[in-house]
């Protein structure tokens, strides 16, 4: 009898122990930690909340818990009870909270519910932490990326009438010039003025895309033409390549901005090109399959690090920057969103040192 009661003493000893060690915790923590009836009448507070909130515990215990909801988020109350009554947690819930001089905080909540010793649901545990500066630093993140777009697509319209300017009259050079060295040189430089004039026209789509002003001419229109007028295009830039078109019997009608697909398969096709220093040979394969227009191109290239499989059709990444095929990195964005705005699908399979497959589908009509 005297056993029992000694071990009784240390079981109590020792949950008196644990409670001091949890208060503890509790009242150092650096995160709000406020507990709750279901009917949302505060019965406990931390000093961490007194700091947040600037209320002391005694102006808080036994208020309500909208005391400190702006009043536009009250609603945000009732779903939280609503979950935590069915026992379900509401994690990292970011919202804003008003303090007792009336500033707004934006803080990440987490709420638990507190169960009897039944297992009946009888309130809720909320922890809070701030993520003021979380949130300033992704608004300034926001608009330095505004700033950089609206540079991009100024400095494009500025940078495109020089070039278009430079490119006619060598244009008008080129047609009084004879055959000879003075030929290939004007030959050349027009070359390199349409590659610039490519990426000034990549850098205005991007800012486009951006604003969400990126224009598109919706019409039936068949896919071959377009496959076709894009290979072309790359031929006689890199007269040196073959390629290779497999074509199906019939030619897919789609729904499409033509000149914008066409600019995908020149993207794809010059991605091609670059990533292949030492293969000529490209395929490009088109089919339809379960209501889809397939469109392929593979090279027999350098192919694709399986690490940069998920970052390559993002803005400015480019999978070998020690590479020498130049380029900013936007051809394969570009061609997602034009791909994405023709309710479409893009993506690509590559081995690396195996070459590389980049594919797109577009509706069939129904």
């Amino acid at each position: 009898m005297v056993t029992e009661s000694w071990s009784e003493d240390i079981d109590y000893r020792d949950a008196i122990k644990k409670q001091a060690m949890l208060a503890a915790i509790i009242d150092s923590s650096e995160d709000a930690i406020i507990s709750k009836t279901l009917e949302g009448i505060i019965t406990s507070w931390n000093e961490a909340a007194r700091r947040m909130f600037g209320y002391d515990e005694a102006e808080v215990i036994g208020r309500h818990i909208s005391l400190l909801i702006p009043h536009d988020r009250q609603q945000e109350e009732q779903m939280i009870i609503d979950s935590i009554r069915k026992g379900l947690k509401v994690q990292h819930f970011e919202t804003l909270r008003q303090t007792k001089d009336g500033r707004l905080i934006p803080i990440s909540l987490t709420i638990s519910p507190i169960k009897a010793g039944d297992g009946t649901i009888i309130g809720a545990s909320k922890i809070a932490r701030d993520i003021s500066e979380q949130v300033k630093a992704q608004e300034e993140i926001r608009m330095l990326n505004a700033r950089k777009d609206e540079f991009i697509g100024i400095a494009g319209h500025e940078l495109r009438t020089p070039v278009t300017t430079i490119k006619g009259y060598l244009q008008l050079m080129e047609a009084q010039a004879e055959n000879g060295v003075a030929s290939d040189f004007l030959d050349k430089a027009l070359r390199q003025v349409n590659k610039l004039n490519r990426l000034i026209g990549d850098l205005l789509d991007v800012s486009k895309i951006q604003a969400g002003k990126l224009q598109y001419n919706m019409i039936a229109c068949r896919l071959l033409p377009l496959v076709r007028e894009g290979v072309e295009t790359v031929r006689q830039i890199y007269p040196g390549h073959s390629i290779d078109l497999i074509l199906p019997a019939g030619d897919p009608v789609i729904t499409a901005d033509g000149a914008k697909i066409e600019q995908v398969m020149i993207n794809l096709l010059n991605n091609a090109v670059k990533y292949s220093p030492d293969a000529t040979r490209i395929e490009v394969k088109v089919k339809t399959s379960e209501g889809q227009a397939i469109v392929s191109v593979k090279d027999f290239g350098i192919g694709i690090p399986p690490q940069h499989l998920e970052d390559i059709f993002n803005r400015y990444f480019r999978a070998n920057s020690d590479s020498s095929a130049g380029g900013l990195g936007l051809g394969l964005y570009i061609s997602k969103e034009i791909i994405r705005r023709h309710s479409g699908d893009i993506g690509v399979e590559s081995k690396e040192g195996e070459g590389s497959v980049f594919y797109f589908s577009l509706p069939l009509p129904e």
